[in-house]
């Protein structure tokens, strides 16, 4: 009995002392960017609908959104670095805009990854979405092409510049840390390390 209590004495202070390493686990932004709250801990996910990477870490990713603490502030957005990845950027933003993001994320993700479906494409798009139960298809659309999805595409398509994505899925802690992409099991704990380094920065209690 003594024995096994000195050994998981010796795992916990093993885990106590492991600690994320600068160039090894995360990188500094080139340039630091703004957090919309100072109050909360801002946690961006830079993803693509046509990144295997993403797709395998959404699970974890998705898991960890729901039991994440209250002063943590999640968001994912989609990276534009070229024109033609403009369409599914628009794609990720009506589901934010119209509400269905729970229902159709997931799927999108499917569609185009394993069933190689453009989604992209606004014609294709819109022929899928009617096999989507409880979808407003022409308002879907309508919302596609709408002003706000633009503005939000523009946007994204900045952030992609100003956070210096080069890669997906790129995760940034607190405006200025970004995470090494590794396996979600590893990934996972260094971003709960990263937000308790961010926390005790911003003085979050």
């Amino acid at each position: 009995m003594k024995k096994w209590f000195l050994l998981a004495m010796l795992l916990i202070a093993g885990s106590a002392n492991a600690q994320i390493e600068l160039g090894r686990d995360y990188d500094l932004l080139p340039v630091p960017q703004p957090v919309a709250n100072t109050k909360k801990v801002e946690v961006i996910e830079f993803f693509q609908y046509g990144c295997i990477h993403c797709l395998h870490l959404e699970p974890a990713m998705n898991a960890w959104s729901k039991s994440k603490p209250a002063y943590v502030d999640f968001k994912r957005e989609h990276i534009v670095w070229q024109k033609p990845m403009e369409g599914l950027a628009r794609l990720y933003a009506t589901e934010i805009a119209t509400g269905t993001d729970a229902r159709l994320h997931a799927d999108a993700f499917d569609a185009v990854m394993n069933k190689r479906i453009n989604l992209g494409d606004e014609a294709i798009l819109a022929d899928w979405l009617k096999a989507r139960p409880g979808i407003n298809v022409a308002k879907f659309m309508e919302t596609f092409k709408s002003f706000g999805v633009n503005a939000q595409v523009a946007r994204w398509t900045q952030a992609t510049r100003d956070y210096a994505v080069d890669g997906t899925p790129t995760i940034v802690v607190g405006g200025k840390y970004a995470l090494k992409t590794v396996e979600p099991a590893k990934l996972i704990p260094n971003l709960n390390e990263l937000i308790q380094l961010v926390k005790k920065e911003q003085k979050i209690r």
